[in-house]
């Protein structure tokens, strides 16, 4: 079965399966993507952008989840028309693959994208002697990841050098860390070069470097991706944590919206079924489907009291501007292509329909 036939199934299935954990009772997948789409909408800025870490990345970011979970047409028409009169400031080539794959899913030309030609700018930041995509300091393993997806969905031209270069930056744990590509010389089996070295493997990068692969011309990994997955995987909720560490800076890490969205992406990406209860453990995140908060996502759990409770709390979110701050609209953002099914890059998703009203609490 192809990639693409195989990524339609998953997006058909992804509104049909029911799940519970809401205190309001069982809701359908649908409904929850729904809902999550209602509340990015709800959270745009006058000007068409979304909050993030940065502005573009987050707008990009959220063009992605409403087109995967083909809803808000308003939204993601002013989320490109500000993404437009950014375009021709772009230099990040990680960015420039965000803001390409946001074009093609909302239905613009990432070759004419407010004067600019998004693809020959990934294009241009090409080495063909190394394959890699941009060669300052800052542009890290994530950001090759990016430039790939970023043709890909424009249906550009894929260099095998350029995969193969992500796929040796492999970690020997299976991941890749965003920064450095592995380097045997300095780096341990998790990409860590010393004490001082606080960027190691981790699950949102691998998840990026699994669907580039994807669509990139077949390379060979030294080891299997998955693998990493399985190391990395909450056993308490059952869904994903950012990396390997089960107590990284003597914490305890357990599943987190933004990792697990994007490794259930890499499994659909592949066509392979997710661990069980993995869905379910991105759905139990989500807060009661009521209210400005409807169909937002929390980030993570922590415990409290002997209890685990979702961070930050709704009552917490609340006071944030009475909608949730960054974290959450991140949360949101990261979450609904995973619970969706549908990986990057996100195909056009044709006509979007309206988010749903959110029901009173």
């Amino acid at each position: 079965m192809g990639k693409q036939l195989r990524r339609a199934l998953v997006g058909m299935l992804a509104g049909a399966v029911v799940v519970s954990g809401l205190p309001s009772g069982a809701v359908t997948r649908r409904e929850r993507i729904a809902l999550g789409a209602r509340y990015i909408a709800s959270r745009q800025a006058a000007d068409g952008s979304v909050p993030g870490f940065s502005a573009v990345g987050g707008t990009a970011d959220a063009v992605l989840a409403l087109a995967a979970a083909r809803r808000g047409p308003e939204a993601v028409a002013d989320a490109l028309a500000f993404l437009e009169g950014e375009a021709a400031g772009i230099t990040s080539v990680g960015q420039l693959g965000k803001v390409a794959m946001a074009a093609v899913a909302g239905g613009g030309d990432p070759r004419a994208f407010g004067g600019v030609d998004v693809v020959a700018r990934i294009q241009g930041a090409y080495d063909p002697e190394t394959g890699r995509y941009g060669t300052d300091q800052g542009v890290g393993v994530v950001d090759q990841a990016l430039a790939i997806l970023g043709l890909a969905a424009a249906g550009a031209e894929v260099p095998r050098r350029a995969a193969r270069w992500l796929a040796e930056a492999q970690c020997p744990d299976g991941g890749w860390q965003f920064d450095a590509p592995y380097d045997p010389a300095v780096d341990d089996r998790h990409c860590s070069s010393g004490e001082d070295d606080f960027s190691m493997s981790d699950t949102n990068t691998t998840a990026y470097a699994v669907m580039a692969l994807e669509v990139a011309p077949p390379v060979r990994l030294r080891r299997d991706p998955f693998r990493y997955f399985d190391l990395a995987r909450d056993g308490i909720k059952g869904g994903w944590r950012y990396d390997f560490r089960r107590r990284p800076f003597g914490s305890l890490a357990v599943t987190d919206a933004n990792s697990t969205g994007l490794v259930l992406q890499a499994y659909a990406a592949a066509g392979e079924d997710p661990p069980p209860r993995a869905r379910r453990a991105l759905a139990a995140l989500q807060y009661r489907p009521c209210g400005r908060l409807a169909g937002a996502f929390a980030y993570t759990w922590v415990q409290r009291d002997g209890r685990w409770v979702r961070s930050p709390s709704r009552a917490e979110a609340r006071a944030e501007a009475g909608s949730g701050g960054v974290t959450v609209i991140g949360a949101t953002v990261g979450a609904l292509p995973g619970l969706a099914g549908v990986p990057f890059p996100v195909p056009e998703a044709g006509p979007l329909r309206a988010p749903p009203e959110a029901p009173a609490c």
